[in-house]
């Protein structure tokens, strides 16, 4: 397989990695707790915006494309951290299967 060459100084965005647990309310429901894993060095590109009309709010979509390092821990349900703003990781994947870097597939949402 061809390796994909990545300049290791594109990977310069710090993003905070975080896993949630679920946390009992007491009253039978249960809300979610964001612990961060690690803080990660990563490059970020936008890939699509698209506006949504939902009931009568208006809202963007908003997807990235994240390269980082390869890491064992990493799954689709964790989010990254940005400056106040919150990326879902809705997939990852090894970028030329060499265990080197990994691309997430993120959407960004409000927190």
């Amino acid at each position: 397989m061809l390796m994909t060459f990545i300049d290791p100084g594109m990977l310069r965005t710090p993003l905070d990695l975080q896993s949630s647990t679920d946390v009992m309310d007491g009253q039978g429901g249960v809300s979610q707790n964001w612990t961060t894993v690690a803080t990660l060095f990563a490059h970020m590109e936008p890939v699509s915006a698209k506006r949504e009309v939902r009931g009568r709010a208006r809202e963007a979509n908003i997807t990235h494309k994240v390269t980082i390092r390869h890491r064992e821990d990493i799954k689709n349900d964790m989010r990254l951290l940005r400056n106040g703003r919150t990326l879902m990781i809705h997939s990852v994947h090894d970028l030329d299967e060499t265990s080197r870097y990994l691309i997430c597939r993120c959407e960004e949402t409000k927190r």
